[in-house]
């Protein structure tokens, strides 16, 4: 059965209360819940980096334990449970589910249509979805609350064996980035700009119109996991697609990088999927190139790529870096045939982070 949001409970849009009341801040009364305490996977609620006094609770939004939290600025589609009454943000919608619905199946629910609820965000740069578009969202739940008990049970299960195995994708991803410091940090080699190595573009700033039918527009809230996520993605007709893709076509073996917003989180393209770009990096490499994406992109993975590069990120809410500040980056160019050796060994560790995932 398919149901709205907003027939399995109360909804709610966060705020902040005025940061110039001091009182309203002064004790740690409530936990503040905002974006970044939610996960990326489904959570409980326990911790926050903020809280407010008893005193703003008449200025808040607060909502009870067993509340589910949902991102719906930014990074859209993270969902949490409350354990304990909190109040949250105007980034964050909350449902107080009925007495239809089990709290931690409808937290599961929500959780499995995180792509559909991403589709309907009506902006291309800082995605939202307003408290409108949320409550009329729909979801298919069961209405036995039995099986929704056992529904829940068995996804526990699942969850922990899934986070087990992120887990071990984590670790490997850190045995790349201790690879890639143990191999190249002795500082050797002529010093190059990215720029002057690799053939650094980025794709469109205008903004196409968007058709039902036609080629996926990547922009930065596309890249996500380590790959293109083109089911979240708008599409351009044919016309503004080779319009783009004049200046900014993608091949597969190119890094891609997200500018705005979730600025970094680099990929290498492995499709031969026809799709343009928006506000994304995109470093080209050429057949006898002095230097390998593999390098290139665990490069912009690195800690020194964040304090060279990252450190300069503009703006307030919705953080973005210059294309010239990515040309600009300077790093000690090693030998082709240790970067070749690089490679080798990050390939021996994908086919590892493949067999985890199975």
């Amino acid at each position: 059965m398919k149901v709205r949001l907003k027939e399995l409970g109360t909804i709610f849009t966060g705020n902040t209360p005025s940061k110039k009341v001091d009182e309203y801040w002064s004790n740690r009364n409530i936990k503040f819940i905002k974006p970044d305490v939610i996960k990326d996977e489904l959570c409980v609620i326990s911790s926050a980096n903020e809280y407010i006094s008893a005193s703003a609770k008449n200025v808040s939004r607060i909502v009870p334990a067993n509340s589910i939290l949902v991102t719906c600025i930014g990074k859209i589609g993270r969902v949490g449970i409350t354990e304990e009454e909190v109040s949250f943000n105007q980034q964050i919608n909350a449902i107080v589910p009925n007495e239809a619905i089990i709290p931690k199946y409808l937290a599961y629910a929500i959780y499995a249509n995180r792509k559909q609820l991403k589709a309907i965000a009506n902006a291309p740069v800082v995605p939202i979805i307003n408290k409108t578009q949320f409550s009329d969202f729909k979801i298919s739940i069961c209405e036995s609350v039995e099986k929704q008990n056992k529904i829940v049970r068995t996804l526990d299960v699942i969850s922990e064996i899934i986070t087990h195995d992120k887990k071990k994708i984590e670790a490997l991803d850190e045995l790349i980035k201790a690879r890639f410091v143990e191999m190249f940090d002795d500082n050797f080699g002529e010093i190059v700009e990215l720029g002057n190595v690799c053939d650094v573009r980025d794709g469109t700033h205008d903004s196409p119109k968007y058709h039902n039918a036609g080629y996926p527009l990547v922009t930065s809230k596309n890249i996500c996991d380590g790959k293109i996520d083109f089911s979240t993605c708008n599409l351009i007709q044919k016309e503004d697609y080779v319009k783009i893709n004049k200046r900014s076509k993608v091949d597969v073996g190119d890094v891609l990088m997200p500018m705005i917003g979730t600025v970094g989180n680099p990929i290498i393209v492995n499709t031969d999927k026809e799709f343009a770009i928006k506000n994304v990096a995109l470093i080209k490499f050429k057949d006898d190139s002095v230097i390998l994406n593999t390098f290139i992109k665990t490069l912009l993975e690195s800690d020194y790529f964040g304090r060279a590069v990252l450190s300069k990120t503009k703006g307030g809410t919705q953080k973005f870096i210059s294309l010239g500040d990515i040309r600009k980056l300077e790093f000690n160019l090693p030998p082709i045939e240790l970067q070749h050796r690089f490679a080798t060994f990050v390939a021996q560790i994908d086919k590892s982070k493949f067999a985890a995932k199975q």
